[in-house]
């Protein structure tokens, strides 16, 4: 049992849920565990909608944890550490997506974002902006929710 198993738990509904794990190499924490909590919610929200019940709702919920972060300067820190190979992976992941228009947009947000957090916040205007245009194209065309099969 890994350190983050929940002892006595179901592995598919607690440990590692097929909406966290079997969309990309990695589990979207990897990511988020970068960023601090505002932006690695928005980042979650973004990569997670596809796999939840209210796509919209996800979406809606990263771009306001984006709104967030530009409204709070002091938001925004990165764990640079390790993050080059998991950004490549997600990067690489919404490349060979089967709805292009998902992996062109949720790359853009991811890069975005990521550069809007490099940067001083009097600077991050021009990457945040572009990242809330990708969430917002991603939110008018997602549909209210997804039939599960």
């Amino acid at each position: 049992m890994q350190i983050s198993d929940v002892k006595g738990a179901s592995k598919e509904a607690v440990n590692h849920p097929s909406h966290y794990a079997a969309h990309y190499r990695r589990e979207v924490i990897e990511l988020t565990s970068h960023f601090d909590f505002t932006t690695g919610n928005a980042l979650k929200y973004v990569l997670r909608c596809r796999f939840k019940s209210l796509p919209t709702e996800d979406l809606q919920k990263a771009r306001w944890y984006l709104n967030y972060f530009s409204d709070h300067p002091e938001s925004g820190f990165m764990k640079k550490e390790g993050l080059e190979p998991v950004l490549a992976d997600f990067l690489d992941d919404l490349a060979r997506e089967k709805d292009r228009f998902f992996g062109e947009k949720a790359s853009s947000f991811l890069r975005n974002l990521v550069a809007a957090v490099e940067l001083a916040p009097e600077l991050r205007g021009y990457a945040l902006s572009e990242a809330a245009c990708s969430i917002d194209s991603l939110i008018a065309r997602a549909p209210d929710h997804v039939t599960r099969s």
